[in-house]
C-alpha cells in the first residue's frame, strides 16, 4: 500500500511548512500598533511642531496629505518592523526640516545610575586639556568650504598653525580684491585656536562661566578685528564663507551688526502655541519683569520694557488657551498668507525681545541687553562698511541660515552658492524627546519659527542671489573659481 500523500494533502502540508518557516524567519509585524505610532506622530506634530502650518501650506512645496497617505500605505504593506519604522522615518524626512527627527530608542536600563565624577576645574590644567574640559571642541571645519586658499592670488592674513579664524585676501582677474572670512560655526566653543591662545587670561577668570563669556567676547573681537583690517587694506568687498556651517547660537543674528553701519532688523520670532514654547516665553517675561522691578529703568527704557512684558504675558496666556484645530493639514494645502491660524504665538525677534534701533537710546547696558542681545557687541558694530557676499551650500544650517537670511533680508549682503539645508529655527527651549508608545522611537520637534522679510518661514532654506550650480566631474577648485568669478561680475555691476 502506498504511503505517498494524496495531492491535496501534500499541498496543505507544504503550505503549513511554508507558513511555519515564514513565522520562524520573520515574526509578524503588528501593523495596527505601527499605525497607532503614526497617529501619535501626527497628533504630536499638530500639538507642538512650530513649522507645521508652513509645511502644510501651498508655498512650502510639500504635499503633506500625500506624505501621510504614503506612510499609511507603507505600514499597511510592511512585512517587518524595520519596514514599518522606515515608513515613519520617510514620512518625517518628507517635511524637509533638518531639525525634525525620529531618534533611536533609548536603551532600557534598570540599574542604578552611576555617580557623577568629581567636577574638573579647567583653570588648574594646561591649555590643551583645560580647553577640552571647558567644552571647546575641535571638529575639523576650519578650512574654507571650497578651496579658496588654493586659487591664484590668495594670501592668508591669519598666521600660525592653528589660527583663531581662517581669513585671507584674494585678487580677482579684473583687479578687485576680496577679503575672505571663514566662519565654520556660530559658537565660540568651536574655535580651539582662540582658546589656546587666550589660556593665560582664561585661567585667571573667577568662574567657568566667566571663562566662556571671555572666550565669546574674544571671538567676536577677533571677527571685528579681521573686518577692520579688511577696511584698512582697502579691499573691495568681503566674502563670508558659511558653507558646511551647522549653526550654533544666537550669534547668527547678533554678528550681522558687524557688517553694516545701518540698523539691522531682526526676524520676527514665533514659538509653538503649546507647552513646547512656554518655557522660553516665561524666561523672557521674568527677565524683563526683573529689569522693571530692580534696575530702575529711565524714561526711555521703562515704556519699552512695559510694552514687551505685556506682550510676553499675552503670549503666555495664549499658550493656555484652546488651540485652533490643525487637522486640516492632512487634507489639502492652503495659502500661507491667508491662514487664519498657524498655532504660533509671538516671541519677540531673533535678536531678542525688541531688537530695534529704539533700544540703542537706552544708556543702561544691562537693561538694553534684556531687550536686544546684540548690545554687548555694540563697540564692534560696523567694523566693515562695504559690499558683503555670503557663501552658502546645502550643509549651511540653522544659525548659519539665520546669519545669511538677516544679511540678505536687510540688503547688506548677497548670497552666492547653493540653497541652504532648510533647518530654520529649531529650539528656543529644548523639550525632551517624546517616545512613541509601540516602537519607543523618540521624536525631536522644533518649537520656533523665524520669518523672512517676505513673510515666509526660514525653514524653506536661503536661496542664493548668485546661484552656482553643481556640475558633474567638476573639481572643488573649479567650483571655487566660478564662485569668485560670479562675485567679481556682480561686484563690477553694482
Amino acid at each position: 500500500m502506498s504511503t505517498e500523500p494524496i495531492p491535496k494533502a501534500r499541498a496543505l502540508m507544504a503550505m503549513a511548512l511554508s507558513m511555519a518557516f515564514a513565522s520562524h524567519a520573520a515574526p509578524g509585524v503588528d501593523r495596527d500598533a505601527w499605525r497607532g505610532d503614526l497617529a501619535v506622530v501626527k497628533q504630536t506634530l499638530q500639538d507642538d511642531y512650530a513649522h507645521l502650518a508652513w509645511v502644510a501650506s501651498a508655498q512650502s512645496g510639500v504635499d503633506l496629505p500625500a506624505l501621510e497617505r504614503d506612510a499609511h500605505q507603507a505600514i499597511t504593506t510592511a512585512s517587518s518592523d524595520a519596514q514599518a519604522e522606515q515608513a515613519l522615518r520617510t514620512f518625517l524626512a518628507g517635511f524637509h526640516d533638518g531639525h525634525l527627527k525620529l531618534l533611536d530608542r533609548q536603551a532600557a536600563d534598570t540599574s542604578a545610575p552611576a555617580p557623577a565624577p568629581a567636577a574638573v576645574d579647567p583653570r588648574t590644567l594646561d591649555a590643551s586639556t583645560g580647553c577640552a574640559a571647558l567644552g571647546v571642541l575641535d571638529e575639523g571645519r576650519h578650512d574654507y568650504s571650497v578651496p579658496l586658499q588654493a586659487l591664484p592670488g590668495y594670501h592668508a592674513t591669519a598666521g600660525g598653525a592653528d589660527p583663531a579664524l581662517r581669513s585671507g585676501v584674494i585678487a580677482l582677474a579684473d583687479g578687485h580684491r576680496l577679503g575672505l572670512l571663514r566662519l565654520h560655526e556660530f559658537d565660540a566653543l568651536r574655535y580651539p585656536g582662540l582658546c589656546h591662545r587666550l589660556w593665560g587670561q582664561l585661567r585667571n577668570a573667577d568662574a567657568v562661566n566667566d571663562m566662556r563669556a571671555t572666550l565669546n567676547d574674544a571671538w567676536v573681537a577677533e571677527i571685528a578685528a579681521t573686518l577692520r583690517r579688511f577696511q584698512q587694506q582697502g579691499v573691495d568687498a568681503v566674502l563670508v564663507d558659511v558653507g558646511t556651517n551647522p549653526g550654533g547660537d544666537d550669534s547668527g543674528d547678533t554678528l550681522t551688526r558687524l557688517f553694516s553701519g545701518a540698523p539691522v532688523q531682526s526676524a520676527p520670532l514665533w514659538v509653538s502655541q503649546s507647552a513646547a514654547g512656554r518655557d522660553y516665553l516665561q524666561e523672557q517675561y521674568e527677565r524683563i519683569d526683573d529689569a522693571l522691578r530692580h534696575h530702575h529703568p529711565d524714561a526711555t527704557a521703562r515704556p519699552l520694557l512695559v510694552q514687551q512684558r505685556d506682550r510676553f504675558a499675552a503670549s503666555l496666556r495664549a499658550t493656555q488657551a484652546p488651540p485652533c484645530d490643525m487637522a486640516w493639514v492632512w487634507q489639502s494645502p492652503r495659502d500661507w498668507q491667508a491662514l487664519p491660524c498657524r498655532h504660533l504665538v509671538a516671541a519677540g525677534s531673533s535678536g531678542g525681545p525688541l531688537a530695534t534701533p529704539a533700544v540703542d537710546a537706552i544708556p543702561d547696558f544691562l537693561i538694553a541687553h534684556r531687550l536686544d542681545w546684540a548690545q554687548d557687541l555694540r563697540r564692534h558694530w560696523a567694523a566693515w562698511q562695504g559690499p558683503v557676499y555670503v557663501l552658502t551650500d546645502a550643509k549651511t544650517a540653522s544659525s548659519a541660515e539665520m546669519f545669511a537670511a538677516r544679511l540678505q533680508d536687510n540688503r547688506i549682503a548677497r548670497v552666492v552658492g547653493s540653497t541652504t539645508g532648510g533647518y530654520g529655527c529649531g529650539f528656543m527651549s529644548p523639550p525632551p524627546p517624546r517616545a512613541l508608545p509601540h516602537s519607543q522611537l523618540r521624536m525631536r520637534i522644533p518649537n520656533c519659527v523665524r520669518l523672512r522679510a517676505d513673510g515666509s518661514d526660514e525653514v524653506a532654506g536661503i536661496s542664493p542671489d548668485l546661484p552656482i550650480d553643481t556640475r558633474a566631474n567638476e573639481s572643488a577648485r573649479a567650483r571655487a573659481q566660478r564662485m569668485l568669478d560670479a562675485v567679481g561680475v556682480d561686484l563690477a555691476r553694482h
